[in-house]
This record gives structure tokens, sequence and C-alpha cells, in this order.
């Protein structure tokens, strides 16, 4: 995993932020950071045609405890899916 990937990853979650107002009182968030790498190497594991979808919406649900937007989730998968070139 390289970190050019991570920050990518990272900075389209921070553009999207998805725990808006909330994301101000997570502790170490670190622009999302960390949940770009767990995006990514879910990715990894996950086969199937909807992979980065669904990576990026297990990592975030089950981090943050939200529901997601899913027309930002889709502007998202596809941003990342560009990034990963995937």
């Amino acid at each position: 995993m390289k970190e050019e990937q991570i920050l990518k990853v990272a900075n389209v979650l921070e553009e999207w932020n998805p725990l808006g107002e909330a994301a101000n009182a997570v502790d170490q968030l670190d622009g999302y950071r960390y949940e770009a790498i767990d995006i990514i190497s879910t990715i990894k594991i996950i086969n199937g045609p909807g992979k980065i979808k669904e990576s990026i919406e297990q990592v975030l649900t089950q981090a943050f405890n939200i529901d997601l937007d899913k027309d930002k989730l889709d502007e998202a998968t596809n941003k990342i899916k560009d990034l990963l070139s995937l």
C-alpha cells in the first residue's frame, strides 16, 4: 500500500466528510487517514464488482456507526475507483 494512495483516498473522504459536524468531536480522526488505510485493505479482501463501494460502506459504518448518504457514497466510490485504477 503506497502512502500516495492513502493520502488520495483520505482526501476524497475528507472532501466528502461523512461525519459532517461530528468530525470535530472525533479524537484522532487525522483527516480520515486510518479509514483510508482500512478501505484500501478491505478492497483487497472483498471480491466482486461492488467491492469498492462495499469496502467504503463497511469501514465507515463500522468505524463511526453512521448511516451514509447513498449519493455521496456513490460519488466517493467513483473517485476512489479512479484513484486506485481498479
